[in-house]
């Protein structure tokens, strides 16, 4: 009983930290899925099963090795030369999400309380502070609890208004694409952290795989939902800035103010964890208040460029380099692994 729970509480912090602001709100899926058409379901496949392996390679090698830190893990997979350069982008994906969390709660700030952009994004920006600036990330915790609350809370609500949605039509377009990759990259460069991290709450590889697994099978759950329903919706209605949260609202207003809680709870889960990595990095360099105050001043101007526009450039950047690094993490922990095994049989 107690290996399933640990297999779970690994599961859904990995998940939240996976589900942020342009997940949770629906844009991302939009962005990179549902434009493309029904072809698109190829890429969520796609994007899910690199979820899952990137999860087993990292958190298998963490057993394997007995580590529990992603800078460990690094050191066993690259050079001190390609490790700074894995964290300046590291650095630059994290700062990018913070960014990205701060535009949305501008946006959440508008569309639920009518609020002006920059005041949402004001007061995002002084949670983050109040947060950031003691130093403690004993927040951290609370990630798998609040992992599970965002993925019951979105299930139900994506099958409440599938059950009672106006529009029947699917948009199909057959048009490929490669966004599913790129859509999984930008998320795992800052996903190792978390799950090296983790790694101490399972015992082998068993745990590790069915870990891996059940992650990828939740992920596609939530992916697949959503793009289902704002498919419905995709071409028919004018979805805004956060097209599930605009979704929610025209079923009933009680609906609308569960799935902002939803929301909510998934930028300041993904707000966080990416501040304390770029606190993380930067705070040998300038100093903590300093790193604090320039990264919290940098979000809230560049939350003033547009949710959507965000996601759509700074992400999809961070995509493409991201499944590089992704995809070299598998291939040169695949290659030291298959070293190790003819090194041992060479001993015995």
């Amino acid at each position: 009983m107690r290996s399933v729970r640990n297999i779970l509480s690994v599961s859904f912090g990995y998940v939240a930290a996976i589900i942020g602001a342009g997940f949770a709100s629906g844009q991302e899926i939009l962005s990179f899925f549902v434009k493309y058409g029904r072809c698109s379901i190829v890429g969520i496949i796609i994007a899910c099963a690199v979820f899952s392996a990137f999860a087993y390679v990292v958190l298998s090698t963490c057993i394997d090795k007995k580590i529990h830190k992603y800078t460990d893990f690094l050191d066993t997979c690259f050079k001190s030369g390609t490790r700074k350069i894995i964290e300046l982008m590291t650095l630059f994906f994290a700062m990018s999400s913070v960014c990205v969390m701060t535009a949305c709660a501008g946006e959440m700030g508008t569309a639920i309380f009518g609020l002006k952009r920059i005041s949402g994004a004001c007061i995002f920006v002084l949670i983050c502070g109040i947060i950031f600036l003691p130093g403690s990330k004993k927040v951290m915790k609370v990630n798998s609890l609040l992992g599970a609350v965002i993925v019951f809370g979105m299930v139900f609500c994506c099958f409440y208004i599938l059950r009672f949605r106006e529009h029947q039509v699917f948009k199909n377009t057959a048009q490929m694409t490669v966004s599913g990759t790129v859509y999984a990259g930008y998320n795992l460069i800052t996903a190792g952290a978390i799950l090296s991290g983790m790694s101490r709450f399972l015992k082998d590889k068993r745990e590790t795989a069915l870990t891996a697994i059940s992650s990828g099978f939740i992920i596609f759950l939530l992916i697949t939902l959503i793009w289902t329903l704002i498919g419905t919706y995709y071409g028919k209605i004018n979805l805004g800035e956060i097209p599930m949260l605009t979704v929610a609202c025209r079923q009933n207003s009680l609906l609308g103010v569960l799935y902002g809680v939803m929301l909510f709870l998934a930028v300041l889960t993904t707000g966080i964890s990416n501040g304390f990595s770029v606190i993380d990095i930067s705070t040998g360099k300038i100093g903590r208040y300093r790193t604090v105050f320039v990264m919290l001043f940098c979000a809230l101007c560049m939350s003033g460029t547009g949710f959507s526009r965000l996601i759509n450039t700074a992400y999809r950047l961070c995509g493409y380099v991201g499944i590089v690094f992704v995809f070299a993490v598998i291939v040169m922990t695949i290659k030291k692994t298959n070293k190790e095994v003819k090194k041992r049989k060479y001993e015995y």
